[in-house]
């Protein structure tokens, strides 16, 4: 098949991009007896399963392509191949209102184009509504007919869920959803500019997609790193530390972690060695040992406590306002290796 009939199949095929499973990150696989369920419980079509002795299995006849799952597992064991959700933070830089949309769903031209847009997590939502200006827009208007039918829902049970934990005002405020029903309400004219760009990073993505299939496939060992915090916490991390709003920063803190170590730790490393985003960090200072946490790097899933045969270690969710410091120490815990 040439690139020329890749890139026309790809304008009229409506198959699912492939998901891609990294055994050595998911925890399942990390630490034997692992329960970590989340990819399963989020599928709505139940194309993922526990797999024995750990990890899990993928049906890909069953997969739609909605990458629901990529936005629950904590350490990114689960990724989708499209690389435009990778790409969409340094579109959505310098732009007030940020309009989201899959390729069925393109109104001006001007939206960012994602494979599907229920790979945006919690943690997406709120960073890219912390960084705009003004709004964020979700068009879902092509979903009834989908076989991803279901993704306003789980944006909506997502949208819920942060606001138990962040409130009603703010940050969660600027999030909207525009389904078919309130697709009539708003009128939006497309440029000429906007149709060709827009049918220029659709060709672009179809041919690096093409490319990408032909190459041989990398060592996974070079290709994966054994210490990854998800890119979506550090695009959060990002927010927290850009922003100059400091109600904005505060209203972050909740989706952060914070760790407590008791007398019972002996520094033996094991939490620091099982820690699948390099939270952990161990260090000795005028010959006292100390166990480092860089929540920053904390994606919550809570491995170090199962591995801790000592039980010393106790995770919470959120941090207390005391605990916001300040921008530049912010970017030192993302840099702390």
């Amino acid at each position: 098949m040439t690139l020329a009939d890749r890139l026309a199949e790809r304008f009229c095929s409506s198959e699912p991009p492939p998901l891609e499973f990294i055994s050595r990150r998911c925890l399942r696989n990390r630490l034997q007896g692992n329960g970590c369920a989340r990819c399963i419980d989020e599928c709505p079509v139940q194309a993922i399963s526990g797999q024995e002795p750990g990890g899990v299995r993928l049906n890909p006849k069953r997969c739609v392509g909605c990458l629901a799952c990529t936005a629950v597992c904590p350490t990114e064991a689960l990724v989708g191949k499209d690389y435009r959700l990778a790409a969409a933070p340094a579109k959505a830089t310098g732009q007030a209102t940020l309009v989201f949309c899959c390729e069925k769903s393109i109104r001006s031209g001007e939206e960012i184009v994602l494979p599907c847009l229920g790979a945006l997590s919690e943690e997406h939502l709120v960073a890219f509504a912390a960084r705009s200006g003004e709004d964020v827009c979700l068009i879902l208007v092509q979903c009834p007919d989908c076989r991803a039918s279901f993704v306003p829902a789980i944006l909506a049970r997502r949208l819920k869920v942060l606001t138990s934990k962040l409130g009603r005002e703010g940050v969660i405020s600027r999030i909207r959803m525009m389904t078919r029903e309130e697709e009539g309400e708003q009128e939006t004219s497309a440029s000429r500019r906007s149709f060709f760009r827009a049918f220029w990073d659709m060709s672009l993505h179809a041919a690096t997609e093409t490319i990408t299939t032909l190459q041989s496939e990398p060592n996974p060992k070079e290709k994966h790193a054994h210490k990854h915090p998800p890119s979506r916490l550090i695009l959060l991390r990002q927010a927290l530390a850009e922003s100059d709003d400091e109600a904005v920063r505060l209203a972050l803190l909740p989706l952060f972690f914070t760790l407590t170590v008791n007398t019972e730790c002996n520094f033996c490393g094991a939490c620091v060695g099982i820690c699948p985003t390099g939270a952990l960090k161990n260090t000795r200072e005028d010959e006292v040992k100390q166990l480092i946490f860089i929540w920053a790097k904390c994606s919550g899933c809570g491995l170090c406590l199962g591995f801790c045969r000592k039980k010393a270690l106790t995770l919470a969710a959120g941090r207390r306002p005391e605990y916001l410091e300040t921008k530049k120490e912010v970017l030192l815990q993302m840099n702390l290796e």
